[in-house]
């Protein structure tokens, strides 16, 4: 008789009913990605990785994600904060953007003002999600990789 065991202390999955809760607080990004390359910054050069990348500007990858309740039958509040590297529209450490949010089906955050984001993972301290977009004149898919922080 031959037994498998999986044993995976990094494996912390998040269970869909408890999902609402574990995405409120602070995160960071840890990772920006395209389906299809793109020249977001016009220098050129097409890339997938816009994090590693100057397709963006630094000072927005600083950028802090918030998400926090407003109490039971609202909608979540969800803001980016311009953290320590300001792009000069607003100061440092204030809001770019703020919105509502609700959790669907445990696997669509869905905003008022932005695009829906699809989960394509979450953990404790992880969360992937696809947005759909329109760069570089062409409909792409932008994984965005955050880490709690």
């Amino acid at each position: 008789m031959l037994l498998f065991f999986s044993c995976n202390s990094d494996d912390d999955s998040v269970a869909e009913s408890d999902r609402d809760q574990a995405l409120l607080g602070q995160w960071e990004y840890e990772a920006i990605d395209s389906n299809t390359a793109v020249d977001i910054n016009g220098d050129g050069t097409v890339n997938v990785d816009l994090f590693n990348t100057n397709e963006i500007r630094q000072c927005l990858k600083d950028n802090l994600t918030f998400f926090s309740s407003r109490g039971a039958e609202e909608k979540g509040a969800f803001s980016i904060n311009e953290n320590g590297l300001s792009c000069g529209e607003v100061p440092a450490f204030q809001n770019v953007e703020d919105d509502s949010y609700e959790l669907i089906d445990n696997r669509i955050i869905r905003f008022d003002n932005r695009n829906d984001w699809i989960i394509v993972e979450f953990s404790q301290n992880r969360l992937v999600v696809d947005q759909e977009d329109f760069l570089d004149d062409q409909d792409v898919v932008i994984t965005y990789t955050f880490k709690r922080s």
